[in-house]
């Protein structure tokens, strides 16, 4: 422990955005990739025809479906190491931001904001440009895109035309347009790269009867955008079709890929087709079936049924091998896996995580046979069946964890704790692979909270300025980030949306019924540099294992980088050799949605000792505290606030002083929940958890 009040960090100052401020990475580079060129071997199951309907997506040709000729390292677990996962390109080293602002400016007249300057390809980008008109301000501005690339466009809030590279827009109307506009770019189609940018902005200024108005000095800010790889694939881990207890509108596997590919909507209409509002990459990328291991349709049962119904067409079963015919019939564009819900009838419930389910499989693990998932080991009950509450009464949590293990799969604590007692985890045992971080069922509330970091009370941060604050929840290790203090190190944690429904959708604007869910709300997305599921190293499940994973909803995301020695590292890495004193550069940069609740949201970097002794969480980064990180602009402070449909990029540096008794420390990055106390349970949305970075002496 440290001494009282002696300070952990010493806060180098740096500026609050990173456009003026960005970190270095090391040389680099990702892994070979070519798209396998061997068709998988035929499935099992009844003569059910390939769908017409299951045909790749002309735009499915993107590294996604991309597979290295060669195989990963044959690792029997994930491996105590330095790195996990093939490294990322260098970010492309591109011009800083500059403002032009001539001289003798008038007093709170300026620009307010400073953009983002990295972003992920293949995602959205938004910047959301405040300026401070200041005194003598009237309802004439003009506003110029100067130069951008040739999709960008600029948005005046109120006004229906926007501005292509070249345009220019005198705004006489008054209102928001005034002072804010939205620079925005989808990102679909383009390349890592550079991309610059030039908007220029100036107001009329009219002081008085005796002043005859003139415009004020035009102000321009120029600024590139670094465009970076994007091997974030995004998914779902808890799933549930028809067979899982519901009637018939509840779909199938194949309806879910419907949805998955943006070729049906949810109930309200809505889809994963807009990266701007409803998902990181426009898509999902694979999903893990989770059907329930009691009270599932008598055919089907809780032994990883093969094809389910026997007589059904593709388009209405599910099973093992329904899920790697539709995989296979698409090509490797999507990864369907079988994995279950272990579905005790007290004392816990546990998310199938299989390892490695189709073992050489081209699409699944090319070249890879290493942890073959099980489906059909007997441990006395029949093929597969796990020995839980439901077969036998003197069935406990640890065995039932052993038995996963022995399956070769993970064993994944769900909703671990909730309103509903009956699927509340009892903590028996902590020797678990993982914990589910985020459960769909009524939205995102505090028992979300309670699984990921014990339940941190992060608006104390922000309403006081913390630097400091204290995990409540003992004993300590009951969340994720509890056992991670207790040195437990790799740790899965997911989101899961429980979907029971393909189409349904959750409520937004008043109480919820708990057990509504709607399909990859949350979504965890891994970064796979190989979109494949298993090569014991670059794999989706391989990321899974490693904690390289942020768990989200609709766009939100944060992408956390640590760049320590001029190496980046991401989340599931591990920084070794680390000599108090010595500068990290934090980056965190990604985007926000539309919102569901509130006006701003406040992204927090934490960190904390492996420690289990000491519930001590440091903040690192707050975007709203101007007393600590901000830097102050003209006018009013808007880089306080992250605004709805936006993009953001803070970077910050900071020194450790003292690692703790183990010499270890994590770094890690979410938002500020916001939780509507009219909601049951004061559940909301618009979250983003990452995973953590480790720092070891």
């Amino acid at each position: 422990m440290r001494a009282p009040n002696a300070p952990l960090l010493l806060l180098v100052a740096a500026c609050g955005d990173a456009g003026t401020g960005s970190t270095s990475a090391a040389s680099a580079t990702d892994a070979s990739t070519a798209s396998p060129t061997s068709g998988p071997t035929p499935t099992t199951g009844p003569a059910a025809p390939t769908t017409a309907a299951l045909t790749t997506a002309p735009d499915a040709t993107t590294d996604a479906s991309a597979a290295s000729d060669s195989a990963g390292p044959s690792t029997t677990d994930i491996a105590d190491t330095t790195d996990t996962g093939a490294p990322d390109d260098p970010p492309p080293t591109c011009a800083p931001v500059a403002t032009d602002d001539g001289p003798d400016l008038p007093e709170d007249y300026g620009l307010a904001t400073i953009p983002p300057t990295m972003a992920l390809v293949d995602t959205f980008y938004s910047y959301d440009l405040r300026t401070n008109i200041g005194d003598c301000a009237t309802d004439r501005v003009e506003w110029t895109f100067v130069a951008g690339p040739a999709g960008a466009r600029v948005e005046l809030p109120g006004v229906a035309a926007t501005l292509a590279p070249g345009d220019t827009y005198v705004h006489e109307a008054g209102g928001a347009a005034r002072e804010q506009v939205k620079v925005t770019w989808d990102l679909q189609a383009e390349e890592p790269g550079c991309a610059g940018f030039a908007v220029r902005w100036r107001a009329w200024r009219d002081c008085g009867a005796l002043d005859e108005g003139a415009w004020a000095p035009a102000l321009t800010q120029t600024w590139d955008l670094a465009l970076r790889r994007n091997h974030w694939y995004s998914g779902d881990l808890h799933v549930h079709t028809r067979h899982s207890e519901r009637g018939e509108e509840a779909g199938s596997a194949y309806d879910y890929v419907q949805r998955m590919r943006n070729e049906t909507t949810n109930d309200a209409g809505e889809d994963f087709a807009d990266r701007r509002q409803r998902s990181l990459r426009g898509r999902l990328h694979w999903l893990v079936f989770s059907e329930h291991t009691n009270n599932e349709m008598d055919e089907c049962g809780g032994h990883f049924a093969a094809w389910c119904e026997a007589d059904a067409a593709l388009t209405a079963a599910t099973g093992r091998d329904v899920v790697r015919q539709i995989t296979e019939d698409l090509r490797g564009e999507v990864l369907l896996v079988a994995g279950a819900e272990v579905s005790n009838k007290f004392d816990g419930h546990f998310g199938f995580l299989p390892k490695n389910p189709y073992p050489g499989h081209p699409l699944y693990a090319p070249d890879y046979f290493e942890n073959p998932t099980d489906y059909t080991l007997d441990v006395g009950y029949g093929p597969g069946v796990i020995r839980e509450r439901w077969v036998d009464d003197a069935a406990t949590n640890a065995g039932e964890i052993a038995q996963i293990r022995a399956m070769n799969a993970l064993a994944i604590v769900n909703h671990e704790t909730g309103p509903a007692f009956w699927v509340t985890y009892d903590w028996s045992t902590t020797d678990i692979d993982g914990l589910e971080v985020w459960n769909g069922g009524n939205r995102h509330d505090r028992y979300d909270d309670s699984a990921y970091n014990g339940e941190l009370d992060l608006d104390e941060v922000t309403k006081n300025d913390l630097l400091t604050l204290e995990i409540p929840e003992q004993p300590i290790d009951r969340s994720w980030l509890g056992l991670l203090k207790t040195g437990r190190w790799p740790l899965v944690l997911v989101g899961g949306s429980d979907v029971h429904d393909y189409n349904e959708v959750v409520c937004f604007d008043g109480p919820c019924d708990p057990t509504q869910a709607e399909l990859a709300t949350p979504t965890t997305s891994v970064w796979a540099p190989r979109f494949v599921w298993a090569d014991g190293h670059d794999g989706v499940a391989d990321g899974l294992a490693a904690g390289r994973v942020v768990v989200h909803d609709l766009a939100n995301f944060i992408d956390l980088r640590v760049t320590h020695a001029d190496h980046e590292h991401l989340v599931g890495d591990t920084i070794e050799n680390y000599a108090p004193g010595t500068p990290l550069e934090l980056r965190a940069f990604g985007r926000v949605a539309r919102f569901v609740d509130g006006d701003n949201r406040v992204l927090l970097i934490l960190g904390t000792r492996v420690d289990a002794d000491d519930p001590t969480v440091d903040v690192l980064y707050s975007s709203e505290d101007a007393a600590h990180f901000v830097t102050p602009l003209q006018g009013e402070d808007h880089m306080r606030y992250i605004r709805p449909d936006s993009s953001f990029d803070r970077a910050w540096t900071v020194t450790l002083d003292d690692l703790g008794p183990d010499a270890a420390y994590l770094i890690w990055a979410q938002f500020v929940p916001w939780h509507n106390p009219l909601y049951l349970v004061g559940n909301g949305q618009d979250m983003a958890l990452t995973g953590a970075i480790r720092v070891r002496g």
